[in-house]
């Protein structure tokens, strides 16, 4: 009984209709990707732009609190940001008075690049630029000022996100022929 049973089932076997055949395989298309961001699928950089950045800055001559603020506009074909840059760094006041310029800052016209990825910016800015003398209220001693650094976006959305700021300013002063350099880490709130 055994063997009727082996050979029956070896002949339904051989009757049973052959598996379809695979379709024909579609050729993968490679994924078309823009050059995205190291956080978010892609930062968008393009239009209004504006910055708030707080901080530590510190030279030979000053030591305390940094600010910058920028409002501007962003192209968005190349990523180049054009901008207005009210920076400074407050030293009456704040950490250890070494004697320098109550506050050394300027009024600058910024360009900002992005460099490698969306996120890495370059920034160089110029203008007028000088001291407050804050002893007996604030009295503005004019000069030449220009700031530097990178910046690095951490993007919450394509649109907006913290930044970290690295900034070097230096202002000329003519009424006192001096030189005042100052560099700064600051931590702030950016739209792209």
């Amino acid at each position: 009984m055994l063997p009727s049973l082996l050979c029956c089932a070896l002949a339904l076997a051989a009757e049973a209709p052959a598996p379809p055949e695979p379709a024909e395989p579609t050729p993968e298309v490679p994924e078309v990707r823009r050059k995205g961001s190291l956080i978010v699928d892609e930062v968008q950089r393009g239009r209004f732009h504006f910055q708030i950045l707080f901080g530590l800055g510190g030279g030979e001559d000053s030591e305390g609190l940094h600010h910058a603020m920028e409002i501007g506009g962003t192209f968005r074909r190349n990523g180049v940001t054009l901008a207005l840059l009210h920076t400074f760094v407050q030293n009456k006041g704040f950490l250890r008075d070494k004697g320098g310029p109550d506050l050394i800052g300027g009024w600058l016209f910024a360009c900002k690049v992005p460099l490698w990825r969306p996120e890495i910016v370059a920034k160089l800015a110029v203008g007028p630029g000088g001291l407050h003398d804050q002893s007996d209220g604030i009295r503005a001693i004019l000069g030449v000022g220009m700031a530097y650094g990178l910046d690095l976006h951490l993007p919450f959305s394509r649109r907006v996100g913290l930044t970290l700021g690295l900034t070097g300013f230096h202002t000329v002063v003519p009424e006192q022929g001096r030189h005042y350099a100052t560099m700064s880490l600051g931590l702030g709130f950016t739209v792209f």
